[in-house]
């Protein structure tokens, strides 16, 4: 059982599920050329983040978290503030065209903010024209 990692400018690893989990973060920082002292991630390829930060030290089996044979991007996990949303996500993948699957992915991972924003102006957009429906109905 493995899975690929892709990070840098077109860079690819295979690494052995077969291991536990802290041995697995430990050498994929390893061959990926990361301090151990960065914190990182995985990014499946339907968007979801696979939450390997609280397992860090874990010595469950890296396939109880990870599906064998998948494709996955390394994030870095930068530490943000508080009212942003606690942690913000950088791509380590440096070349999307490559993976046109990952790019928009990736824009919406390290740009949450402004998803947010989108969703809280059309929210108010059509609270305003309730409103306003509601006060042309009384009128009428």
């Amino acid at each position: 059982m493995f899975v690929t990692v892709l990070f840098g400018d077109d860079r690819m690893e295979m690494l052995n599920l077969n291991c536990k989990l802290v041995n697995f973060i430990h050498h994929l920082k390893e061959r990926c050329g990361l301090d151990f002292k960065e914190r990182v991630e995985l990014m499946d390829s339907g968007g979801r983040v696979m939450n390997l930060e609280p397992l860090q030290r874990s010595g469950a089996p890296a396939s109880s978290v990870l599906a064998a044979r998948r494709l996955y991007v390394l994030l870095r996990v930068c530490q943000g503030n508080e009212e942003l949303g606690g942690c913000r996500y950088v791509s380590l993948l440096n070349n999307t065209k490559s993976h046109p699957e990952f790019t928009e992915l990736l824009k919406k991972l390290s740009n949450p903010n402004k998803e947010t924003e989108r969703k809280v102006r059309r929210e108010r957009t059509q609270r305003s024209k309730n409103i306003s429906s509601t006060v042309k109905n009384k009128k009428s």
